[in-house]
């Protein structure tokens, strides 16, 4: 599962190489592409939450 997640992170920020390209294929192969899916929706969703905590955040300080 740590592996899936610092792929997907890496994707995100559009590091990934070929090699783990090739082996995440070989995991979706192998287990199907339902944890990727998954856990990228919950980084996505944990990524906005953060976001909008950060801006609130910088807002109330401003006034």
């Amino acid at each position: 599962m740590l592996k899936v997640i610092t792929s997907i992170i890496s994707a995100f920020f559009g590091i990934q190489s070929n090699r783990k390209l090739s082996q995440d294929n070989t995991f979706i192969e192998k287990h199907g592409i339902k944890y990727f899916l998954i856990t990228g929706f919950l980084l996505a969703i944990l990524l906005l939450l953060i976001l909008a905590i950060l801006v609130n955040f910088i807002l109330s300080h401003i006034k």
